[in-house]
């Protein structure tokens, strides 16, 4: 489980950040970052399958116009529109790299905690010989 995400310091004067400010009114910023942590927590690879427009407003606590924020952040270039519609969060690897891994962290914790756990078992019962 993922337990940060990262910004940039340069996400204060971005470009993009201005334009959703123009787009949504000043600031906007705070809904992106709780979309961002709640992506992290549940969408850890920046995909949003499953999520609709409203299931994305819902977890950045946008209670504006109903789908004016997706739109908006399609706009600017947060997210980004796959081919077969999925919604997917803009250069999310490179930008949480972190926060992708997690999985593939959490299951080599796992592989590790059961190999010393085998090891512990194996040595107990040599022991007991």
């Amino acid at each position: 489980m993922n337990s940060d995400i990262r910004v940039s310091i340069c996400f204060k004067g971005h470009r993009k950040r201005k334009k959703l400010d123009r787009l949504l009114g000043h600031p906007s910023a705070g809904y992106l970052v709780d979309l961002w942590i709640g992506a992290a927590l549940s969408r850890p690879e920046g995909v949003l399958t499953g999520w609709t427009e409203t299931d994305i407003e819902i977890v950045a606590g946008w209670d504006g116009e109903p789908d004016k924020f997706t739109q908006a952040l399609i706009s600017v270039g947060f997210i980004d529109q796959s081919e077969d519609g999925t919604l997917v969060l803009h250069d999310w690897e490179e930008h949480q790299g972190w926060a992708c891994g997690a999985k593939k962290r959490s299951e080599a914790a796992k592989k590790a905690a059961e190999a010393r756990w085998e090891g512990k078992a194996a040595k107990a019962g040599k022991d007991k010989k």
